[in-house]
């Protein structure tokens, strides 16, 4: 205001009127004077304030730390060493552990109490019908002697092919085995050296007709840990899809998403014979596929460690990629863990968060750096109030932030290319009051 005023006596004083002597004439002339006057200082006015009111609109924030990762998303599948354990009878089942508890090696899980119609008593039902075929037929002497050798060969086939469907438990197929051989047996007798074939079929029945009874005589079975590691009651039936085992074997077609069949082992009360009771889950190493474009694959190698982020969680988990396979424009990425299994072990497909890298620097908004003269830099708030232009050097940016170099030395200097020369020059430093819409400045505004 005081400008104005000074500015106004300067216009108003004689030197500038320039009047004649007479009182008519002069108050016309002071009349427009001052009409135009006080269009002169309206308009200085405006002039005045139309900086500011441009400045007042514009937003700054303060420079800090902060970091940027860069990072490759996916989805993914979880491979884990998991064995499923089934029943070896039919009755009521009873679990002792807990859903998702660790276990030691021969731990009690679980126990089955016989019900009276157990699967071991029709085992041994057909068990005794074979032995009772065997020694009937061992003492037959008939044989055609022109058959003798296809004979021969015939009878072992059908006895090895009877044996081994018992012992796996087949026993459709081990009565047709039965019928087959009691029809060969009723038009030939065996030939010499048979004998012997038949006592080894008849000690390996024998045998498994004693393990039967022994397990009849119990009351009821008991399942225990043959490894150490997770309880789980749920399966996904895709336990054998996707196996540790199959590490080394996979390859970019094996990996996909397939409907998984859940199913929840804690609803049975009965379970029969050869139905899953529980599984075991090793907790120690598991494992996580994924297929990603090659060209995110670029800083990623074989046995090299990285930190991934699972879902939504922001906690990083340490991993070691184990297989990198490309082919044309995609990658096969499979990663190892040892730690954390507890949390995703339920899981089969899962969001992967790769963090390639992770930059460290000064953060300003992407919407602030602008270019002048070819150089890339950000309009900074000046301690004494006037804008200034800073040139900076950019590590990475994201969707709404970059990170910028904070210079080295006590000057804080970047180095800069300028026509083909290579200058240093100092950068932005922390707490500088950077201007978000740098594109609506100049350099040198004084700001009031």
């Amino acid at each position: 205001m005081k400008e104005i005023r000074n500015f106004c006596r300067i216009i108003y004083s004689k030197r500038w009127l320039n009047v004649s002597r007479g009182k008519k004439k002069k108050r016309i002339k002071r009349k427009k004077f001052r009409v135009g006057l006080i269009a002169i200082v309206i308009s200085y006015v405006f002039l005045r304030m139309l900086p500011v009111f441009s400045i007042s609109n514009l937003k700054t924030v303060t420079v800090e730390n902060g970091v940027i990762e860069e990072v490759v998303s996916s989805k993914a599948v979880i491979i884990k060493d998991e064995v499923i354990y089934k029943s070896e009878t039919q009755g009521a089942i009873s679990l002792l552990k807990k859903e998702g508890e660790k276990v030691g090696k021969g731990v009690q899980i679980g126990k089955i109490n016989k019900s009276e119609n157990s699967s071991y008593s029709k085992e041994l039902d057909e068990i005794e019908m074979q032995i009772e075929l065997i020694k009937k037929t061992s003492g037959s002497k008939e044989v055609f002697n022109k058959d003798k050798e296809k004979i021969q060969s015939n009878i072992e086939i059908i006895i090895d092919e009877l044996q081994n469907s018992i012992i796996k438990e087949n026993y459709k197929d081990a009565s047709i085995y039965k019928n087959t051989l009691l029809e060969s047996i009723d038009k030939h007798q065996l030939v010499t050296g048979q004998k012997s074939l038949v006592s080894q079929s008849l000690d390996s029945l024998m045998k498994k007709r004693d393990n039967i009874i022994k397990n009849l005589e119990k009351s009821e079975i008991i399942n225990y840990s043959s490894k150490a590691g997770i309880v789980s009651y749920e399966l996904d039936g895709l336990e054998e899809v996707f196996s540790v085992n199959k590490i080394n074997e996979y390859e970019l077609s094996d990996f996909r998403i397939i409907d998984s069949n859940k199913i929840d082992l804690l609803e049975k009360k009965e379970v029969k014979y050869g139905e899953p009771v529980f599984k075991i889950i090793d907790n120690f190493a598991w494992y996580v596929m994924t297929e990603v474009d090659g060209k995110n694959a670029d800083k990623l190698k074989e046995g090299k460690t990285i930190f991934v982020r699972i879902n939504d969680n922001d906690k990083k988990i340490i991993a070691r990629i184990v297989k990198l396979i490309k082919e044309k424009d995609k990658c096969l990425i499979i990663l190892k863990f040892t730690d954390y299994l507890h949390e995703h072990y339920k899981e089969r497909y899962i969001d992967l968060h790769i963090i390639k890298n992770t930059y460290d620097g000064l953060i300003v908004p992407n919407k602030s750096i602008i270019e002048k003269e070819g150089i890339k830099g950000v309009y900074i708030k000046d301690i004494s109030g006037i804008v200034k232009f800073r040139p900076v050097k950019i590590l990475t940016s994201d969707g709404e932030n970059t990170i910028v170099s904070e210079g080295e030395g006590n000057s804080r200097q970047i180095e800069i290319n300028v026509n083909g020369t290579k200058l240093k020059i100092g950068t932005i430093q922390m707490f500088d009051e950077v201007f978000t819409n740098g594109n609506k400045l100049k350099e040198g505004i004084i700001l009031n």
